[in-house]
């Protein structure tokens, strides 16, 4: 099951308790959050549920945890949740992007509550709005530990540049669609493999095509430092690429380079 989990932290009168996701998410570790000494709804949380963990004064979603266990204590269970990834995204905007996100009752003016259970669909589409896309499912803990060769760059030199091209003509027909004009500069090495304009905006897109579902990718420093630094800068990836029907998922902006993990793959030794 699924819940959007909201916290304040203005501590208002009319509040039985009061705290602010930031914190749980930096600390970065399971820990206790929340008791039905204050909050009894909190008793519906199931080992394994998944929490959108949503700050109310902030209006931000700020990232997800995963329900460890109903600890109890005395008469009552203490929450125990395990942060999974930090998001940090401000919901007003993509509630005015989309109606449907507009309409998930967790979102709309109501009955103060904590607590609320959203539905899968409702969940995938909001964190594709705000940036990602994960599969609530069993698979995706599938995914996570599947073998390499399903990220990019982990293939052949000739899986790799198919795998790639076939992104790059994706992303291509996905941006005409929608009024952008693209040129393909990839062959400069600028940090970017796509120039687009339309009307007054502009858009550095850096594709990565990955051959399987698993959202892993060889990232150059030139392409990150143009990702940290350049305002019209997108990271298209394009998951399945080579199959009729590819995944593709744009985040726009340096923002977003808060919502991937780095690890080096080789180092440089000078002697």
């Amino acid at each position: 099951m699924i819940w959007i989990y909201k916290c304040n932290s203005q501590n208002r009168p009319h509040q039985v308790a009061y705290g602010d996701w930031n914190d749980f998410f930096l600390e970065n570790a399971t820990c206790e959050w929340g008791s039905t000494e204050w909050v009894p709804a909190l008793s519906n949380g199931k080992r394994g549920d998944t929490i959108l963990a949503y700050q109310s004064n902030r209006n931000e979603l700020v990232g997800i945890a995963k329900v460890v266990a109903l600890r109890p204590r005395g008469g009552y269970y203490d929450l125990i949740l395990k942060p999974i990834r930090r998001i940090g995204v401000k919901v007003k905007p993509l509630k005015k992007s989309d109606h449907r996100i507009a309409a998930i009752p967790a979102l709309k003016p109501g009955r103060i509550q904590t607590l609320y259970q959203i539905d899968r669909s409702d969940a995938q589409r909001l964190l594709r709005a705000a940036g990602l896309h994960i599969q609530l499912e069993r698979n995706a803990v599938r995914a996570q530990i599947a073998s390499a060769k399903n990220g990019g760059g982990f293939g052949s030199f000739e899986q790799n540049k198919e795998t790639e091209e076939a992104g790059i003509k994706h992303v291509t027909k996905h941006l005409r669609s929608l009024g952008w004009q693209v040129r393909d500069i990839s062959q400069h090495k600028l940090g970017y493999d796509l120039s687009c304009r339309k009307r007054k905006s502009a858009l550095h897109v850096e594709v990565k095509g990955i051959a399987g579902p698993r959202r892993q990718f060889i990232i150059t420093r030139a392409e990150r430092r143009q990702w940290g630094t350049d305002k019209t800068f997108a990271l298209a990836l394009v998951t399945n690429a080579r199959k009729t029907k590819p995944t593709l998922d744009l985040y726009r902006g340096p923002r977003s380079i808060g919502l991937f993990q780095f690890e080096p793959l080789s180092f440089m030794a000078l002697g």
